[in-house]
């Protein structure tokens, strides 16, 4: 019989030793490939990378499929953008990127060829829309829980809360005297418009689930007035395989222990610290841009056009399209980007030295470490199919499908009729300037050729627009049109002044684009 290598080691060395009985399987094998199961799957972490480090929970000690994924040399400044053709129907603003969060509301890729819909939203909570301070009734702030119950939400049903419909630019009446005085009532002077700022509600106490969600994202009591953020729901998938990768890694630690392993210990422990170290540095929140002045503003409704020529029509407030649309979505991080690049060496050394020694663990925690990941990695990869907006807590919007019947199934045959019947550019297009009773977007936009034709054909779909003529033949005036010679369409328009577009004073003439940042700098983030 052979003899224990480990027969004279202390009792402390056999818990580090890999050659002694019991510690290989049998006939001799070894699970030395658990290195490279704690390294694959590094497409389907990089896919949730930011979403991960959205909340406290990156802090978590755990094992982590491929951390390798976390360590970046730079940390990504914007969230991912979609692209497609944005333009405000009354701002003037055109782009070629849609926002993050605009597009977990309504995905761009889910909307068919030739589609059209109609959208409405607007802030659920009036009291918080746009990062405006509304002045709110003296509150008990004699303890922390006191501030924490202080900071509240509109009670929408309340007879005295402020209507949830959408307001639009006000016009010039005798009425704005009045509200000029509730205004100097409430204490908050919006002179007269509404785009100002919402007016103050009756407040309610945030829910204990609200109060966890906001610790979640933010863990800190203090309520500034900064730019509003969406922060990552409470019950995400992302937090519950979080919490199950904690257990799951006591379980390890402990099953470790019971087999008087030190070395799995150690190295799961180094594993699980580099974890929270990269998810230190990488810890942040997302902050959307808002009006830093209450002058008088147009709405902000705003076109978008996809490549495979669906149109999507958005009905909202200037404060709703400067958070999801026209303004900017960037990352606040918790660290600055010294300390980042400080934290990303210690979390690389710490994975490389817990790699060198997982492969030196006996057989039994190997097999558990090795099974562990293989269900970690087939989880993330799951996670991957769910719709984003189960990420994020997006109740700070209020979305209605507007669509008119008469404008729906504009991606489908609605009619025997070989031209106003069968889906097309021209009659979504049709349904559209329909909507908006304006034509100056589409020039804007390049959404129709600047040919002497098609100005003819956008000048009479908003005449027919305006007057309220939706049964007007736009395909069939279109054909028409185009049969038409460049002399015989200036001999009827050359007479013709061209209305003026209000909105081409109320943005650059040329906007600086954002690059494609579909793929992000996590290739292919959130």
């Amino acid at each position: 019989m052979d003899e224990d290598p480990g027969a004279g080691r202390s009792q402390a060395a056999r818990w580090f030793s890999s050659d002694i009985a019991g510690a290989e399987g049998p006939w001799g094998w070894r699970l030395d490939v658990v290195t490279l199961l704690a390294v694959i799957g590094e497409s389907s972490v990089a896919e949730h990378a930011q979403t991960i480090t959205a909340s406290i929970f990156c802090l978590f000690p755990r094992i982590i499929p491929a951390p390798q994924a976390f360590l970046k040399p730079s940390r990504p400044l914007r969230l991912p953008e979609t692209t497609a053709k944005m333009t405000g129907v009354y701002s003037g603003v055109v782009l070629d990127t849609v926002g993050f969060f605009a597009n977990i509301i309504h995905p761009l890729d889910e909307m068919q060829p030739f589609a059209f819909r109609v959208l409405e939203i607007t802030h659920t909570d009036r009291n918080n829309a746009g990062g405006v301070e509304v002045p709110q009734s003296p509150v008990n702030k004699s303890n922390i829980l006191s501030q924490i119950r202080s900071n509240g939400k509109t009670l929408v049903n309340s007879p005295h809360a402020p209507s949830a419909q959408l307001y639009r630019p006000p016009s010039d009446s005798p009425d704005q005297t009045t509200t000029d005085t509730s205004a100097k009532t409430s204490g908050f002077n919006s002179n007269g418009d509404v785009e100002a700022g919402p007016i103050q509600g009756v407040t309610r106490r945030a829910t204990v689930r609200e109060k966890m969600q906001d610790f979640v994202a933010y863990p800190t009591l203090v309520n500034t007035s900064g730019r509003p953020a969406i922060p990552a729901t409470l019950y995400s998938p992302v937090h519950i395989l979080s919490v199950f990768s904690v257990i799951l890694t006591g379980a390890i630690i402990g099953l470790a222990a019971h087999y008087q392993d030190g070395t799995a210990i150690v190295s799961v422990s180094l594993v699980s610290l580099a974890s929270s170290v990269v998810g230190w540095a990488s810890w942040w929140k997302p902050i959307l841009m808002n009006r830093s002045h209450t002058n008088k503003v147009p709405a902000g409704d705003v076109v978008i056009r996809t490549r495979e020529g669906a149109f999507l029509l958005i009905k909202c407030t200037e404060e709703v399209a400067r958070e999801l649309y026209s303004g900017t979505e960037e990352c606040e991080y918790h660290v600055s980007g010294r300390a980042y690049r400080v934290l990303m060496g210690l979390g690389t050394c710490l994975l490389m030295v817990s790699v060198i020694l997982l492969g030196n663990c006996k057989w039994y925690p190997q097999i558990f470490i090795g099974v562990s990941y293989i269900t970690l990695n087939g989880l993330y990869w799951a996670m991957g199919l769910l719709p984003k907006k189960l990420f994020w807590d997006l109740g700070r919007y209020s979305i209605n499908d507007i669509t008119p019947k008469i404008a729906k199934g504009a991606d489908q045959v609605t009619s025997p009729d070989p031209r106003e019947g069968v889906k097309s550019f021209t009659r979504t297009l049709w349904y559209t300037i329909r909507e908006t009773k304006r034509t100056a977007w589409v020039n804007r936009s390049g959404a129709a050729p600047d040919t002497p034709q098609w100005r003819m054909w956008l000048a009479e779909a908003e005449e027919a627009a305006k007057s309220g003529n939706a049964g007007w033949g736009a395909v069939a005036r279109k054909d028409e049109i185009m049969k038409m010679s460049d002399s015989e369409v200036n001999k009827i328009t050359s007479d013709e002044e061209r209305a003026r577009d209000a909105a081409e004073q109320a943005a650059p003439a040329i906007e600086v684009q954002s690059h494609n940042r579909h793929q992000g700098e996590y290739s292919g983030t959130l």
